[in-house]
């Protein structure tokens, strides 16, 4: 009698454990939805911080070292990332949640499932609507960037960008070769210059106030050489005639040139220049 009344008790155990063990399988399948969107989604966000940590460094780049203004579709990249990454932590929650979540129980075996008989979780239809936003936004980012980069190599009205920088730099040290680098403090500046130009001006993750401060020094000790930036301010300074300008210049590709191979009233002028009269050999 004992026995037979303990059956329906050992029954209902069983079921309960049965009940619990289902409870427990439901939730650990909806957190794993919810822990897989969440992944996802913040995997795209982070690759959008970076393109917008990117972007700022560049635009501050642009119009605190170099002098230009950003292109305006900066301002609507700008405005999308933030519209794609204004979600508030209860639509965030709901999102990441499936369809299903709002149900006592799931019938797992039905779910999607993979060989090994695993179940697969998916993103939820509000989460990869949001992930295609913030990845539409990335690229929108991207191309600003782009722009912006095109626009500090280019240069615009009234400011150099990096081509023409390039270009003054070579020129400059076209005519220190010539002078025989007379001007140490003008070295440096050139070597510093093109440091920042070919090796710092890139994005690294640092901030771009460190690159706006060392190219605003290195600036600043360009301008106070201003005789020695190019042969045509060579010339200015020195009121030299365009016959000497060239011939200093064939001297500068030539090992060695003879006194007939320079008229006598460039000679006279390369004379009165006590740069060139230090820096230029003759024989007869």
């Amino acid at each position: 009698m004992t026995s037979s009344q303990s059956l329906p008790t050992a029954v209902e155990a069983l079921e309960g454990k049965a009940r619990e063990h289902k409870q427990a399988q439901n939730t650990q399948y909806h957190v794993s939805v919810a822990r897989h969107n969440i992944s996802e989604l913040n995997d795209a966000l982070d690759e959008l911080v970076d393109s917008l940590r990117e972007l700022r460094y560049y635009k501050t780049v642009l119009e605190e070292a170099f002098g230009g203004t950003a292109p305006t579709m900066t301002v609507d990249a700008i405005q999308l990332a933030q519209k794609a990454t204004g979600v508030t932590q209860d639509e965030l929650l709901a999102n990441v949640q499936g369809e299903d979540m709002g149900q006592d129980e799931l019938d797992l075996d039905a779910s999607d499932s993979t060989g090994s008989g695993r179940v697969q979780v998916q993103l939820t239809s509000e989460v990869e609507t949001h992930i295609k936003q913030v990845k539409a936004a990335k690229r929108q980012v991207e191309g600003a960037r782009d722009r912006i980069e095109t626009r500090i190599q280019n240069g615009g009205d009234g400011w150099r960008g990096t081509d023409e920088w390039q270009e003054k730099i070579r020129a400059a040290e076209e005519l220190q070769s010539i002078l025989g680098s007379q001007s140490t403090d003008f070295n440096r500046a050139l070597n510093h210059l093109r440091q920042l130009l070919n090796q710092e001006l890139g994005y690294t993750g640092e901030k771009a106030t460190k690159f706006v401060r060392e190219w605003k020094h290195a600036t600043s000790e360009w301008e106070k050489h201003q005789s020695l930036q190019s042969f045509d301010s060579f010339q200015d300074e020195h009121d030299l005639s365009d016959s000497t300008v060239d011939e200093i210049r064939k001297l500068s590709k030539s090992e060695q040139v003879t006194l007939a191979d320079v008229s006598l009233d460039s000679l006279e002028e390369m004379k009165s220049v006590e740069e060139l009269e230090s820096s230029v050999n003759l024989s007869l």
